[in-house]
């Protein structure tokens, strides 16, 4: 009887191509899954960044010692409720109307206010912009739709003042708001204080994943970022302040102020968007200063400007 011949063993390389396709797999989906997150993390942080970050409170107003400041509403073009404080001034000196940061609410600008209040007069007007304070909304664009809300403040105070200058003051957020305000706002605003202004928001979300984030994961953030911001910013090349500037008239004074050590809004962006108003505008830096800090670095100085660039505003001839 003839023994069976053994079953040759399958050569190595056959062998191994069931474990390769398994790796394959495994390498696929888990790349799969890291993207998953990646993106859903993206959209996670857009919404955040996009929304308000807490319920509406109260802001009642505060007791100061340079004025009496009231509370009032304002109703918006397209229907959002703004609040809103308003301190009487001099019958000959101008109107401020103060935008916060974003995240803050109007009580953020109340020294700024206080200083000008008490030094050149002026009448106050501080707002709490959507989405932010006891303002109605929960959608922020960082300051393209609240363009509105300034629209509605200067509305009130032409109304109560109508042949006093009115000055608008923005503060980061607030300044995007100010300059994305020009075009509906033309010769009824008589001065701009931009303060830290960014120059785009697509630089904005680099500058932060750039401050924040270790080298190689901020940019693997930031385009996440980019795609998501499709998602909720279908606008997203309108929010550019470097271009809303333009809307802003040459017989319109600008003031931009600030830090040269701002990592969050550079000083070159303050240069470009200066470049953009040079025939009508002031730019004046301050050395140490980041986004936050511009009075603190160089009380004297800040002080010193706003109240010399406000108190000199002058109301468009009629």
């Amino acid at each position: 009887m003839r023994e069976a011949e053994p079953t040759p063993s399958p050569a190595p390389e056959t062998a191994s191509l069931p474990i390769r396709r398994r790796r394959a797999r495994r390498a696929a989906w888990t790349a799969a899954a890291l993207v998953a997150v990646w993106l859903l993390l993206s959209f996670a942080a857009v919404h955040r960044l996009t929304h308000r970050k807490r319920p509406p409170f109260p802001e009642p107003a505060p007791t100061v010692s340079w004025g009496t400041l009231r509370d009032h509403r304002l109703s918006t073009a397209d229907g959002q409720d703004i609040g809103a404080w308003y301190a009487e001034g001099r019958d000959d000196a101008p109107a401020v109307l103060f935008l916060h940061g974003n995240g803050g609410g109007r009580g953020h600008c109340l020294d700024r206010a206080g200083t000008l209040a008490a030094k050149a007069g002026c009448a106050v007007m501080l707002i709490s912009l959507r989405a932010h304070g006891d303002s109605s909304g929960d959608f922020n664009d960082i300051g393209l739709g609240a363009r509105r809300d300034v629209v509605a403040a200067v509305d009130f105070l032409r109304t109560r003042r109508p042949d006093r200058p009115i000055v608008v003051f923005g503060v980061s957020l607030g300044s995007a708001a100010a300059t994305f305000a020009a075009a509906d706002l033309g010769d009824r605003v008589d001065g701009y204080v931009l303060e830290s202004p960014y120059q785009d928001l697509k630089t904005a979300v680099w500058n932060r994943t750039h401050a924040y984030l270790p080298p190689g994961l901020d940019k693997l953030a930031y385009l996440g970022l980019r795609l998501a911001g499709l998602a909720f910013l279908p606008e997203l090349d309108a929010i550019s302040p470097l271009r809303a500037v333009d809307a802003i008239p040459e017989s319109t004074p600008v003031l931009i102020m600030a830090g040269e050590a701002d990592d969050l809004a550079s000083p070159e962006e303050a240069r470009a968007i200066f470049q953009r108003v040079r025939n009508h505008g002031r730019l004046e830096t301050f050395p140490g200063a980041t986004h936050h800090d511009l009075a603190a670095v160089d009380p004297e100085r800040y002080e010193r400007t706003i109240v010399e660039f406000v108190a000199g505003a002058r109301r468009h001839p009629r």
